[in-house]
């Protein structure tokens, strides 16, 4: 018989077989090759965008180092040479950092904040950072009350940290008139603000157990909640905290701003005008919507009104220390002031410390006063609270005639052996009072001579810069707590003692006429212009300023040519002898807030970069 190869065996039908297995493994092949490609893709592309989001991150860390930059020169330079810190698009908007022809590698930060009308309500956006002294300091107002409270606190702890001894005075003497305190009086300035609300803010930053009339504490309130949970008693670490106070919402907190860039887009807008809450369930309404009685909260909420950390540098425009004219060691003092003042001012200076007498006129019944016409118009418990004080004993002086102040006396003095026996209150002591003093070194017959600086507007406007400048009444590093007047909102102003309506509107008017005059770096330019007298400006001293070197940044780190971006909030502090971050937080789930036209476009920043701090 013939053997047949194996190749005899196979028939057409298995040919074809192994045909398709070939062309299957090969599609197969195919498709693995495909999907590891796509895969490589894929992770390319992620790699590509983390590295954007690093890099835009990057870039908005960048801005805080930028701000911490800035608030490291003397604030008189930042306001001049640099172009200040309100709207300053050539330092804060669209700042490049990574240089590329290429806008999808470009990347900027911008710093945007708030913008305010011409009659202090908030109003579009600026480029800029926002004072954080144009706001109530929530733990300032703690220590204030502590002192209007009949604490331990005494007048010289007040002093020591920089908030005054007329802020002591002023708050324990209104509080032993009547049960509403000062700190609760300055909240219910706020719009919105509710006195039980109020109270309950205090009772949760206060050290005691012990409930306001309105308040709340632990026995009366939080044991009851689900889980109960214990008031801070102390400062707060962040303005979130407030939503933990009986009756705090976050639409108080933060109004209808959902994603809290600083002002409303046309969404937020139509949800405020409805009453519809951000967050809430679509079609429904808080019952707070429909009863006509309650007052809505601020557009952007309270968080726009209130801080944790404002404070000034107690230093000169210039970045010089300032003077203590309560320094124990007169001699050096003496010294100290003729590098600033002249003879006569710097004599009567030392003159004071042996022999001054305390003005005449009360400042705690000047804000009495002040008060009045408030009090008519709208009936506000501030108003009560300071009418209460005009019965307040006025401070005595000495009736004897005066001469003009010679400044030999204190020439002829040996200061290395003197003692000052006289304390200022504030800087503004200097101005209208009187000297007692013996001649002959001291040793003869007393006289009584009168200051060389008189309270007249012409020679305020001359005097005051220098003065307020360049001296201070206390060692602090940083004063706390004070008041902005040239960018709060109106609303802050209005809750001022002393404020009235008439006189905001005056105020405001004013803050943007567009005046460069040196007199309005100082608080005392209310008194140059006619708006207070001298005595009711010794009352406001301890409460308002026009300096601040705490700020908050809103920072938006970004790539031109895409929607890679990174957003945060510092508040960046430069009442130190370093500038340092407070507070530093991501809002990435924020989304971005603005768009790139907004943001800005950097179109000449090829491989030389952008603008860079001189």
């Amino acid at each position: 018989m013939n053997k047949r190869s194996n190749n005899d065996y196979l028939s057409p039908n298995t040919s074809g077989f192994i045909l398709i297995v070939v062309l299957i493994v090969i599609a197969i092949s195919s498709l693995a090759a495909l999907n590891f490609a796509r895969s490589m893709l894929n992770t390319y592309e992620s790699t590509l965008i983390s590295n954007q989001r690093l890099q835009a991150r990057f870039c908005a860390e960048s801005g805080a180092q930028t701000v911490r930059l800035f608030l490291a020169y003397p604030r008189g330079q930042r306001n001049v040479d640099l172009g200040g810190t309100w709207n300053n698009p050539s330092l804060f908007q669209a700042l490049n950092v990574m240089p590329d022809i290429d806008p999808a590698r470009r990347g900027n930060f911008t710093i945007i904040s708030p913008a305010l009308d011409e009659f202090g309500n908030f109003s579009g956006i600026r480029y800029g950072l926002q004072n954080e002294s144009a706001k109530l300091n929530l733990n300032a107002l703690v220590q204030l009350d502590s002192l209007s409270g009949g604490t331990t606190a005494s007048a010289s702890t007040a002093t020591d940290s920089g908030t005054g001894q007329l802020a002591s005075q002023l708050a324990s003497a209104a509080s032993q008139q009547t049960g509403l305190s000062l700190a609760t009086s300055l909240l219910m300035g706020i719009p919105g603000m509710t006195e039980d609300i109020a109270d309950a803010i205090l009772d949760w930053l206060d050290e005691d157990e012990e409930p306001r009339m309105y308040g709340a504490e632990y026995s009366d309130y939080y044991s009851s909640m689900q889980p109960a949970y214990r008031p801070a008693n102390g400062p707060l670490q962040s303005i979130e905290q407030l939503l933990l106070v009986r009756g705090i919402t976050p639409v108080m907190l933060f109004g209808y701003d959902a994603d809290r860039n600083g002002y409303l887009d046309a969404a937020e807008l139509s949800n405020m005008q409805m009453g519809v809450q951000p967050g809430a369930m679509p079609g429904s309404l808080p019952a707070a919507a429909l009863d006509p009685t309650v007052q809505p909260p601020p557009p952007l909420g309270w968080s726009q009104y209130l801080t944790l950390h404002s404070a000034e540098k107690n230093c000169a425009l210039d970045g010089t220390p300032r003077i203590n004219i309560n320094s124990d060691d007169l001699a050096t003092l003496y010294e100290d002031l003729l590098t600033v003042l002249d003879e006569s001012t710097a004599s009567y200076i030392i003159g004071f410390r042996l022999g001054g007498q305390a003005q005449a006129n009360n400042p705690l019944a000047t804000l009495a006063s002040m008060a009045a016409a408030e009090l008519e118009e709208t009936d506000g418990a501030l108003g009560q609270q300071l009418s209460l004080l005009s019965v307040a004993p006025q401070s005595g002086t000495s009736n004897n005639t005066t001469v003009p102040w010679d400044p030999t006396i204190i020439a002829n003095m040996d200061l290395s052996q003197q003692q000052g026996s006289v304390r200022f209150n504030q800087v503004l002591d200097i101005y209208d009072s009187t000297v007692s003093i013996g001649g002959q070194g001291g040793q003869g017959q007393q006289t009584t001579y009168s200051s060389p600086l008189s309270s007249l507007p012409g020679e305020l406007a001359l005097s005051a810069p220098m003065l307020m400048d360049y001296l201070t009444t206390v060692d602090a590093a940083a004063i706390p707590g004070r008041i902005n007047i040239m960018e709060c909102p109106q609303e802050i102003l209005n809750g001022i003692p002393g404020f009235t309506t008439e006189k905001v509107e005056e105020i405001l008017a004013a803050r943007n006429d567009g005046s460069d005059s040196e007199t309005r770096n100082f608080e005392t330019w209310l008194v140059n212009e006619g708006y207070f007298t001298m005595d009711e400006m010794r009352a406001l001293l301890p409460l308002i300023t026009c300096g601040g070197d705490v700020y908050k940044a809103q920072i938006i780190g970004y790539m031109e040519g895409g929607a890679t971006f990174s957003r945060i909030e510092a508040i960046i502090s430069g009442a130190g002898e370093l500038p340092e971050i407070q507070f530093f937080r991501r809002l990435d789930h924020l989304e971005r807030g603005f768009d790139v036209t907004t943001l800005g476009q950097r179109f000449d920043a090829g491989m030389q970069g952008g603008n860079m701090m001189q």
